[in-house]
């Protein structure tokens, strides 16, 4: 029981140090960087049955269940034209020597949805760090950058991971409700 407790105790000294080495040594995920714009980009056309119209509801009743606030995401929502865009924001954090998590700012891109006859498509694009000025994220894949940062990889696996959250939870949502008939 003693043994136990001591490896606790040594895994817990260690700890914060394990996650600052871990965070700084993360390679930087396998980004989607559209081949004509040069900038990362998620879009995906998705085969879904429904009328342009019947896309669009099932959208904004992911749009609130994705964000907690999504007026405050929308720009533009014609329903007439089937699309919707908006922006979006997420926050990143870095681990310090501590083991505390801290802020590291704020990332802003833009999200937009269209409709057509059983299929739609998705677009989030135009990833920048919220600063004084706008610091788009190509900028952290550039390892040769003099600036370069070792966290930048974490940030990038971060904005990675909130978005293949927020597709897969989008493709799902959009899926057809299947209507359960009370047969009693």
């Amino acid at each position: 029981m003693k043994n136990v407790l001591f490896s606790c105790l040594i895994t817990l000294c260690f700890l914060p140090f394990i996650r600052l080495s871990a965070q700084e040594g993360t390679d930087s995920p396998n980004m989607p960087i559209d081949p004509d714009s040069q900038k990362i980009m998620y879009r995906e056309v998705i085969q879904e049955a429904g009328d342009p119209g019947y896309l669009y509801n099932r959208a904004m009743e992911w749009f609130n269940y994705y964000y907690i606030n999504p007026t405050s995401v929308f720009k533009i929502q014609d329903k007439v034209n089937g699309k919707i865009e908006g922006t979006g924001r997420m926050s990143v954090y870095y681990d310090d020597d501590k083991g505390n998590r801290l802020n590291a700012g704020l990332i802003i891109y833009a999200i937009r949805l269209e409709f057509k006859d059983d299929r739609y498509r998705y677009t989030v694009t135009d990833f920048n760090l919220k600063e004084a000025s706008r610091f788009p994220l190509e900028k952290w894949l550039n390892k040769e950058d003099p600036a370069y940062n070792p966290l930048w990889n974490n940030y990038l696996y971060q904005v990675d991971t909130t978005m293949q959250r927020l597709t897969s939870t989008l493709i799902e949502k959009m899926k057809p409700v299947e209507e359960k008939t009370d047969e009693w």
